[in-house]
Formats: structure tokens, sequence, C-alpha cells
């Protein structure tokens, strides 16, 4: 009877209560709605990964959606607008959006252009409710929000999202929903982008808007090679990136216009680009760009996440001595980006999941970041934060590794991020301090939680594993 017994116990047995099974069968524990919805907001995954196909993140995703909606939509009012501007996710908020607006109308209004941020999110959200993602179409309400948004685009992301890719564009907007424009120069922009060849021959729209009027200049200039005059266009109208290089091949000289042109982010995507045109094997050149990347105030107004940093400082290959200092304000840009971490006080513990799971591809990175390079950049994070920790990377056991607080962030993630392999035991780490008796104030653990395997000291499973060190504390104070 007591063995039996001793499964309802929950300090000898942890894992009573569990409601679920996770993929591989260990016990788990349902999370609440609002706890899932919110791991849904700010994970933003929708490619399959290591336990789970891309069909069923998908489904689950799209009936958390469904169910917060019908329950609480004032939750997740705010939930969709917090990942939006703070977790810097978007495809999710923008689908709770979707959603919203069949629930709450009143919520949706309000909160619309705190999730709308750019024109791709607005093509993003036609997309999905007229794709038929979301039950019902695109009513008037829905329309009378979108207007209002759209009455405020400028002439630079008329041309940047003007004619779209694969989805929705602007121009497929205006033609949906008709806004009135409340200015000639909206006006102006909105004729150029639903039929172009009228505004080129309406002449006094053209001084309504000098972008776009540069933009127009700069295609017939692509049409007869005629550089000079292609770079003072880019500079005029201050031109996108990703529309120049469309009309007119660029040469050495263009290229280092264009350069200049470019907002942080897209300068750091195209590092590789820039490099391949020679640009960046010119001293002048290279110090522009490194004063760029590891400029403090563009970094923070820039927000760019910092895998994104570590993942262009891996992509980058240089190869002389001007190169190089790009590659150097890349390391420094990643210090930077965390220079926010708190500090952590006490004995501290950081224990990432090196395991074969954690070699899976990051949403939308096409299988270049992987999960052990988010654990690893943010374990880099914290062992500078702390000043000294213990790191104790794991699979079913412990990895032996030296880390040092003084190696740059770029050094410690490529080190952790080459183990990789193995099962997973959450537990492994747990039972190394216990084993070890070493205490700690503070235990971070990075992993993807999907445990199901013995750790080193034949533990299996986290809760079980730290009972257990609470009794051995208890234990030891006692005697």
């Amino acid at each position: 009877m007591t063995r039996i017994l001793d499964r309802f116990n929950l300090k000898r047995n942890p894992y009573a209560r569990a409601n679920g099974l996770n993929p591989e069968g260990f016990p788990s524990f349902t999370r609440s709605l609002e706890e899932a919805y919110i791991q849904v907001l700010l994970t933003n995954t929708l490619t399959g990964t290591f336990y789970a196909t891309e069909s069923q993140l998908l489904d689950e995703s799209l009936k958390l959606h469904a169910e917060i909606a019908l329950t609480d939509p004032a939750f997740m009012a705010r939930a969709i607008v917090y990942a939006r501007r703070q977790g810097l996710m978007r495809l999710q908020p923008v689908v709770g959006l979707a959603y919203l607006a069949k629930a709450d109308l009143a919520l949706f209004h309000r909160v619309f252009p705190e999730v709308i941020l750019t024109p791709g999110d607005l093509t993003s959200f036609v997309e999905i409710v007229r794709g038929g993602v979301v039950p019902g179409g695109m009513g008037r309400s829905i329309k009378k929000a979108i207007n209002g948004w759209i009455n405020g685009l400028s002439e630079y992301h008329a041309i940047k999202y003007g004619t779209g890719g694969q989805g929705y564009s602007l121009r497929d907007v205006l033609r949906l929903t008709h806004p009135k424009p409340p200015t000639e120069t909206q006006d102006a922009i909105f004729h150029w982008l639903a039929d172009r060849e009228t505004w080129l021959e309406a002449e006094g729209k053209h001084a309504l808007t000098p972008q776009i009027d540069a933009f127009e200049r700069l295609k017939q200039a692509g049409g007869n090679g005629d550089q000079v005059e292609a770079r003072q266009l880019i500079e005029e109208g201050r031109l996108p990136y990703e529309v120049v290089t469309g009309v007119i091949g660029l040469d050495f000289e263009t290229w280092r216009a264009l350069m200049q042109q470019m907002p942080y982010f897209a300068l750091l995507r195209h590092l590789n680009t820039l490099q391949r045109a020679g640009v960046l094997k010119h001293i002048d050149s290279a110090k522009y760009v490194a004063g760029r990347l590891n400029n403090a105030d563009a970094l923070r107004k820039a927000r760019v996440l910092p895998f994104r940093l570590y993942m262009a400082y891996r992509m980058f290959d240089p190869r002389n001595r001007a190169e190089r200092k790009v590659a150097d304000a890349l390391v420094e840009a990643l210090e930077a980006s965390f220079a926010n971490m708190p500090e952590l006080g006490g004995e501290v513990a950081i224990a990432p999941d090196v395991s074969g799971s954690m070699s899976g591809g990051i949403a939308g990175q096409r299988g270049k970041t992987r999960y052990i390079d988010i654990a690893g950049i943010f374990t880099a994070a914290l062992l500078k934060a702390s000043g000294g920790a213990i790191i104790l990377p794991f699979e079913t056991d412990v990895v032996k590794i030296k880390l040092s607080a003084h190696d740059s962030a770029m050094t410690t993630a490529d080190r952790l991020a080459k183990i990789g392999g193995g099962g997973t035991a959450v537990s492994a780490p747990v039972s190394y301090l216990l084993d070890k008796r070493i205490r700690v104030d503070t235990f971070i653990g990075i992993t993807d939680n999907i445990e199901w395997a013995r750790d080193q000291s034949g533990r299996h499973g986290f809760l079980p594993t730290t009972s257990t060190g609470r009794r051995s504390r208890r234990t030891r104070r006692r005697s």
C-alpha cells in the first residue's frame, strides 16, 4: 500500500499531478491558457521543430488564438501589444489582431496602431483576414482601421512596399479598402500606388512627392546607365536599398552611396553584399560601417535582437584588415546589446541545454540560426552579468567546459554551440550540484524543456531531483 500511496505523495512524486505527456512520453504539465498564449506570441514558432511538425504548430497556435479571443479578449489585446512592441515579434501578434477583430471591435480599434507598426504588418494582416485564416471576412469596421493607418503612409514606405512580393502589396490594400486621402500629398502617394501611369502624366503631383519622383527618374537613369545621375537620385530621394538594386546595376561608387542610405538593420543584413561589391575592402568605408554597427544609440533605436548580430558575425568572412574592423564591430555590438542585463548577486549556476533537440532551426532563419546558438548567446550574457557563474552545459550528463566572463560573448556562444548532441536530462546540472555539494543562490536553465532521459547520477526528472536536493539540505542542516 505504501508504494501505491507514494504515487500520490507530492514530496516523493512531484509528477503526481502531471496531466499530460511530452513528445517523448515523459510526464508534463499543461500550461494555463494565458501562459500558453504568451509562449506562442513570444516564440513565434511556426516552422517545424525537433519535436513538432509545422502543421502541428500552426494548428495549435490558431486554436489558442481562437480560445483566448472567446474567453478573455482584454488579456489578448494586452498580450499581442506586448509581444509586438516589447517582444519584437511580428507574425503571431498580427494573427492575434485578426482574431481580436472578430471578438471585440472596440479593443481591436484601440490596439490596431500598437500592433501594426509597418506596412509589412499591414499587408500581412490583410492577407490573413482575406485568406480565410480567421473565420469571416474584412468588414466595414476592419476597413476603417486599415484606412486610418494607411492615411499616414510616407513616400519612403510607399516606394519600399508598393508592389510587394508574393503576398499582398500596398497597391492591393488600396484597391480593397478605398481610403479617402486627407491631404493632397497623401492623394498623390495613393495615386502613384494605384495608377502609376496617370501619376506620371500629372506633373503637379511630382512636386508633392519628391522621393517618388526621384525613384521614377532613377528608373530612367538605369536605362541609360548613368551612374552619376543614379547616385544623385539615391542621395536626393534617400531611396530604399531594396528597390534601387531592382532598377539599375550598381558600380562601386553607387554602392558606397547606397550604403550610407541604409538603415541599421538593412546594413546588418547586407554586409556580405557590400563585401562582394568590393566596398568594405576600403578602409574609409569599413570604418563607416563599423561606426554605424557599434553605435550604442543606433543599436538601441534599431532594436536588433542579439542573435541577429551573432548570425551576421558568423556569416561574415573578413579577408583583409579593413573588413576585420567590420567583424570586430559586430563583436562590440553584440556585447552592447546586453548592456541592460541585471547584475546577478551571490553564487549563480547557468545550465544551457546542448542536447540534440537544440540543434533545430529558429523560425524564418532557414536553419542558419539554431536554438543552441540562442542558448549560447544568453549564457554568455548571463556569465558576464554574474561576474563568474558556474556554467553547466548538459545533455544526459553535464559537459565539462571552461568558460570565462572575460571572453567575448561571441567566443562563449561559439564554444557552446559546437557541443550539441545527446538526450535531454534537465536534472543533470542539478544532480551535478547535489553530488558535488555545491550550493547556489540562483539557478538558471536554458532549455526546450522536453526532458526524458536519466542523468549521470541515475536520476530521472527535474522536479524529483530538486525535491531530493531540498531534503538533502534539510538533512545537512539538522546534522
